[in-house]
């Protein structure tokens, strides 16, 4: 037993999960002042104004979700089906951190900045769109009076804690319209800001067959170290696989260079046939995120840590997915000296999840189905050392998948 110590809050007993430092051991957690200040087999409580018992619980670095849309309240007064609200994909969800992937632009930032992030208690990163209004209108990027380079530039310059990015869409009609030009001009936003780029590939709109044309010059001539690349699952046209079904050797070329790959499981992206067809030619994906929407939510996506079920069920480890959504998620933003892990020192974002074992059916976008033997559900967040209330949850039972028959 250590020497008794004030502490705000203990996360008592739990397992504590941290890949980044290789750690797997029932630890305790001490938190004060918003920050992990003690990490260690057995903490006295004694001083402790509040203890969360995690025992049986799996306790990981805060999880960050690498793709959302979370302008919630932004677009549409009622029936909006795209926008979340933040906290509906964070913190009420057992996520820490969100990133915004291009909801927003340069012309429609100022009310996401004002009203969004400030009423949140999830942390938010924006990659700011390429589009100058964002996804207010979709397609966002239609020809080349779409996007404001100078206004982009300088939306990013003017907030660099939240702007770490730039993500444009290869759809449609703006591969056609714009060609090679699109991916260029979104890149040399990012580079004038000295940010990085996401880049959804596969078209989603028309499945065009100039994606196809584009995918292997977008990988090899405008990506460099540090851009993500979202939907690495996908079956679309213009994704990574080609029409022999082997993935691209330009994506194999990208990934040596230090470009990142993200699942972005969305509602149109990903089905388990594409997805073990690319894990079955040995590339698994830098990070897992879920591209949350209204939609998705009440979908067959559900959540982040339902995508990390489905990724469990197609093969990978534990330590796979919870890496995977933690420190290689804070290294693709740049931010892995602050996120990612629970080392002493670090803000006291952590996330608290239920490993269920049984038979659960995990469901794709296009009727697939898959069947699994461990499910995650959360069960707390805390965020900069205040915990967090969990909502019901996506399903009408809760957070967990559906149960196999």
């Amino acid at each position: 037993m250590t020497t008794a110590q004030s502490f705000e809050l203990v996360v008592k007993g739990g397992r504590v999960f941290d890949p980044a430092r290789r750690i797997d051991d029932i630890q305790d957690i001490g938190i004060s002042g918003g920050k992990i200040v003690r990490v260690a087999r057995s903490l006295d409580t004694g001083k402790a104004a509040r203890v969360v018992e995690a025992g049986g619980r799996l306790v990981v670095p805060g999880l960050i979700d690498l793709h959302t849309h979370v302008a919630g309240s932004l677009r549409k007064a009622v029936g909006e089906d795209a926008f979340v609200e933040p906290d509906v994909a964070g913190v009420h969800g057992g996520v820490t951190t969100v990133v915004d992937a291009g909801s927003v632009g340069a012309y429609t930032f100022g009310g996401f900045s004002r009203f969004v992030i400030p009423n949140a208690r999830t942390r938010i990163i924006s990659f700011l769109n390429a589009g100058a209004v964002g996804i207010f209108q979709a397609p966002e990027i239609r020809d080349r009076a779409s996007m404001d380079v100078e206004s982009t530039v300088a939306t990013i310059k003017a907030h660099p804690q939240v702007v770490k990015g730039v993500k444009f869409r290869m759809v449609s009609p703006a591969i056609v319209d714009l060609g090679l030009d699109l991916p260029k001009l979104a890149k040399q936003m990012a580079v004038e800001g000295g940010v990085r780029v996401m880049v959804h590939v596969g078209d989603i709109i028309a499945d065009n067959p100039k994606g196809a044309e584009l995918a292997p010059k977008l990988l090899s001539e405008v990506l460099t170290a540090g851009d993500i690349v979202t939907h690495t699952t996908s079956h679309r046209v213009g994704a990574l696989l080609g029409r022999d079904g082997r993935l691209l050797p330009e994506a194999l070329d990208a990934r040596k260079r230090g470009v990142n790959f993200d699942v972005g499981h969305g509602m149109a992206n990903f089905t388990f046939k594409s997805a073990r067809t690319v894990l079955d030619q040995g590339f698994i994906p830098d990070t897992l995120s879920s591209d949350l929407t209204v939609r998705g939510r009440f979908g067959p996506l559900k959540s982040l840590t339902e995508v990390m079920g489905k990724f469990l069920a197609l093969g990978l480890s534990l330590e796979d997915v919870i890496r995977m959504t933690t420190s290689n998620s804070a290294r693709s933003i740049g931010m892995e000296s602050e996120l990612g892990s629970l080392a002493e020192g670090r803000t006291a974002d952590i996330s608290i999840l239920e490993l269920h074992e049984g038979k659960f059916l995990f469901r794709d976008n296009f009727g697939g189905t898959l069947e699994g033997k461990i499910a995650i559900a959360p069960w707390r967040a805390i965020r900069a050392g205040q915990p967090m209330p969990l909502d019901h949850g996506p399903h009408p039972w809760g957070w967990l998948p559906e149960r196999a028959g």
